[in-house]
């Protein structure tokens, strides 16, 4: 790290992240002039780990509580500028000197990065820079967030927030969950109860109930999370995910989905997965109206999409452009389901899949031609 005055303080909460640690602080070299690390409790290499990498090791008892944790991250900090990050993210290379200038502005109180929430997710916007201020901290057991205390800044001061050209990439959800279900599910029902009418946490908490096997608590989440949407009429781009979760499940259980689907739109009719949802929905019953979908999502190139959600890749691009060959295809239209997977297969060379369905429709398409001609 630089030895120059503390301009950005990296603060990480951390419990037995030896798996995880040593990236996120590796990635953290040269973009942080002080990385605090706070440990609540870790009984494997954690806290050597993270005096080996140089950062400032505290320890503070665990009391479920993210926020509070957070806190006492941000009181240990002396750097002009915050970073939070947790242990299973990664800083990606930045330009230095030209975030300072993207920060330089006493107006400018955040800065908001692009954030990947999982791999194999486009980007959003997320707030993680924050300036160090004694009015801004944390709120919330769970999901925790300094945006209150941020925005009442702003108002007062007339503050700024920016977009700043630096990307996050979060690999926690890679791999087994299971060890985080029960505490996931303590913490989110505490919640719900003290933030009844914020959806993200019942749409977090339905999706907890459904990965420990109980479906009926689950719908019963998400469906309190879109009476919450429809009241706050679509407000927050996090309104669309109950819809979505809802629709999901009863596709799987080959009930109508669209019901959810067309509410999920009327709120957010933006939202590119529930317009996937719905081209995968009515490919039987309006296969036109399909292929417009699928054809609008395969415009969209992943890799440079940064809108108010995060989606899965593959409903974009090269996804959509075999959804359309699928839909082609299942329809005896060769040639198009041809055209549409060798668009997949330019776009993602490394599927094999895509190719071997371009080989077959083309396959079909050839005896079908010589009947044509004949």
């Amino acid at each position: 790290m630089r030895a120059s005055a503390p301009f950005i303080s990296a603060t990480l909460i951390v419990r037995d992240e030896e798996r995880h640690l040593p990236a996120c602080l590796a990635s953290l070299r040269r973009f942080a002039d002080e990385i605090i690390v706070v440990d609540t409790g870790s009984r494997d290499r954690t806290p050597e780990i993270a005096r080996q990498a140089g950062a400032r090791l505290f320890e503070h008892p665990w009391r479920d509580d993210f926020s509070e944790a957070r806190n006492v991250a941000i009181e240990h900090a002396r750097g002009d500028w915050l970073l939070y990050i947790d242990a299973d993210e990664r800083v990606r290379p930045a330009d230095m000197e030209r975030l300072k200038a993207s920060l330089s502005d006493p107006s400018v109180l955040c800065g908001t990065v692009r954030f990947h929430p999982r791999t194999g997710s486009t980007a959003y916007r997320e707030y993680r820079l924050l300036r160090r201020r004694p009015d801004v901290r944390f709120q919330g057991a769970v999901h925790e967030s300094f945006l209150t205390d941020l925005w009442r800044a702003i108002r007062r001061e007339n503050g700024r927030i920016v977009e700043v050209d630096v990307t996050i990439d979060h690999v926690g959800y890679d791999g087994d969950q299971s060890h985080k279900l029960g505490r996931n599910r303590a913490l989110l029902e505490k919640q719900v109860v003290d933030t009844p009418d914020r959806v993200f946490l019942w749409w977090h908490l339905g999706c907890v109930y459904r990965d420990l096997g109980q479906p009926g608590a689950a719908q019963t989440a998400w469906r309190r999370g879109t009476e919450l949407a429809h009241q706050q009429q679509g407000s927050h781009a996090e309104d669309a995910l109950c819809f979505i979760e809802l629709a999901k499940f009863d596709a799987e259980l080959g009930e109508a989905a669209l019901d959810w689907i067309n509410q999920g739109l009327s709120l957010r009719p933006e939202n590119l997965m529930l317009q996937w949802l719905k081209g995968r929905a009515v490919m039987e019953t309006s296969p036109n109206e399909a292929a417009a979908i699928f054809a609008a999502l395969a415009a969209i190139d992943p890799d440079e999409l940064v809108a108010e959600t995060a989606y899965d890749r593959r409903i974009l691009g090269a996804g959509a452009w075999a959804d359309l060959g699928y839909l082609a295809f299942s329809r005896a239209d060769y040639a198009r389901a041809a055209e549409a997977y060798a668009a997949a297969s330019a776009k993602a060379p490394d599927i094999l899949e895509y190719r071997l369905k371009h080989r077959l429709a083309a396959a079909r398409l050839t005896p079908q031609r010589s009947t044509d001609h004949g």
